[in-house]
């Protein structure tokens, strides 16, 4: 009988069987830093005091697939969830009319106009984290199949 033996397969099989693992613990890093980020840029275009800036967190998903940026859970700014506050802020909201009959109102318009900084982080900034975050866990599996220290 003939026998064929292929040196070095195991080594491959162990990484390959590994790899899953490499890649899941590189993207919850890469995220864990995006999320710091990403929190900064939608502090930034928040702006004012610091009150509603400072009731936003970020979050990386329990499978480590994706970060996200919103207010705190129970958190309260002046009587209202942190997330009524954001959700206004972003979106806009309505201008309440003066309670006095007669009185004549100072608002140009009836609503606010929304800041938009979830959205406009993330036009501004998915792209290129991204690509950062790609380039990052492609690294991290080509070292780990290459025999390096995970």
């Amino acid at each position: 009988m003939q026998s064929v033996e292929i040196q070095g397969l195991d080594r491959v099989t162990k990484a390959l069987d590994g790899l899953p693992d490499v890649i899941r613990k590189a993207r919850g890093e890469v995220f864990e830093e995006m999320g710091g980020e990403l929190l900064s840029a939608v502090q930034r275009r928040i702006g004012g005091s610091g009150r509603v800036a400072g009731a936003q967190e970020y979050q990386v998903g329990s499978g480590k697939g994706y970060v996200a940026v919103r207010a705190k859970a129970k958190t309260d700014l002046d009587g209202y969830a942190a997330g009524y506050i954001t959700n206004a802020l972003e979106g806009g909201h309505k201008v309440r009319k003066p309670a006095k009959a007669g009185s004549r109102s100072r608002a140009k318009t009836d609503r606010a106009h929304g800041k938009y900084m979830y959205r406009d982080t993330h036009q501004m900034e998915a792209e290129q984290a991204a690509e950062t975050a790609a380039r990052r866990i492609e690294d991290a599996a080509v070292k780990a199949l290459d025999g390096g220290a995970t």
